[in-house]
């Protein structure tokens, strides 16, 4: 059998979301415990945010929050079940590749929110929709999952990278890519690799093109610039997952894990405002929220019963969420378009 010659970035794709890839085979979900999974404070965080969107737009109706790679409707439920001053304006969007995942969330939101509404305000697709809209879309931990190109400096010039069966082979890049590295990373030694993040860049310039007016918002983990992400080996940028845990090289059993790249910032369109994930929910109002479970907490404490035992539990959560050595150090990312 002779086996098809396959750059990274399509072995990648194809090992992801091919007809056995990790995400399609069974709709097997990430090996990451996410911000969503973490707390329904980050839920909350979001629903404030897009309120005061919805304020600063003049309050139109309706207003379209599209979510990209939004799994099984995890972060939509929560939104939704928060205090929403533009509940009755908004249609929600969720965005998910894996068919199991898009009709696990249409069902979980809808029962959880929506019991007794005959038209419901939300629906799924398999890709983001036509323009022009006006309102927000959102991607947590989606960027990650875009599988980049991938560069390796040699003595000679710029080699990228191609998969052989189960091996790593690399030919000469062609101009374009190598005008990209360099004027990403400048001279640097040989034997650094430099992911090029175009699906991720192209993902967010299709959500900047199809709003009107709006925002664009995506959270997720990696480096302010490509220069600060390849200054570390790439196993620390390039990972894979199974049962949650590190499993070893990308080319094992390919749809047995999941495989995740940092995503450089700098690769994105320009003009985003850029934050720490604890410096907004700082901003969102994560310390109010969370105020008001340490003042059950401490008047309960010395006889806790369920809800103070809850409000604990927020307390704990909220550690979590703004631990800058974990997902409070994740990088979020704004563009505003009028």
């Amino acid at each position: 059998m002779v086996e098809k010659l396959r750059r990274f970035d399509e072995f990648v794709e194809e090992a992801l979301y091919g007809d056995a890839g990790f995400y399609t085979f069974g709709g097997q979900k990430s090996d990451f415990t996410t911000s969503p999974e973490t707390s329904t404070l980050f839920g909350d965080c979001v629903a404030h945010y897009l309120d005061n969107v919805w304020e600063s737009l003049g309050r139109p109706s309706p207003y379209v929050v599209i979510e990209g790679g939004s799994g099984p409707g995890r972060l939509c439920r929560d939104v939704l079940l928060g205090s929403l001053r533009c509940r009755d304006a908004i249609r929600y969007v969720m965005v998910e590749r894996s068919e199991n995942q898009r009709k696990k969330a249409l069902a979980e939101v809808a029962n959880s929110c929506f019991a007794d509404v005959e038209e419901l305000p939300i629906t799924t697709l398999s890709d983001l929709p036509n323009g022009p809209l006006t309102g927000v879309v959102l991607a947590n931990e989606l960027l990650d999952n875009l599988c980049p190109r991938l560069l390796v400096k040699r003595d000679e010039g710029w080699n990228e990278i191609y998969i052989d069966g189960s091996r790593e082979i690399s030919r000469e890049a062609p101009n374009d890519a190598i005008k990209m590295a360099t004027a990403l990373v400048g001279e640097v030694a040989s034997g650094v690799r430099v992911p090029l993040q175009l699906k991720a860049a192209v993902w967010v310039q299709r959500a900047i093109n199809l709003l009107d007016r709006g925002r664009v918002l995506v959270f997720d983990y990696g480096y302010r610039t490509t220069a600060d992400l390849v200054s570390r080996p790439q196993a620390d940028w390039l990972r894979t997952y199974r049962n949650h845990r590190r499993s070893g090289s990308y080319l094992e059993s390919p749809g047995s894990r999941d495989i995740t790249f940092d995503v450089a910032f700098d690769q994105l369109p320009k003009q985003a405002m850029i934050s720490t994930q604890k410096e907004w929910l700082e901003l969102h109002g994560i310390e109010t929220l969370v105020d008001n479970y340490r003042q059950i907490w401490e008047k309960e404490k010395n006889k806790p019963d369920a809800r103070t035992l809850a409000a604990l539990t927020m307390i704990k959560e909220s550690e979590m969420l703004l631990d800058p050595k974990g997902l409070g150090g994740f990088i979020v990312a704004e563009w505003q378009i009028s």
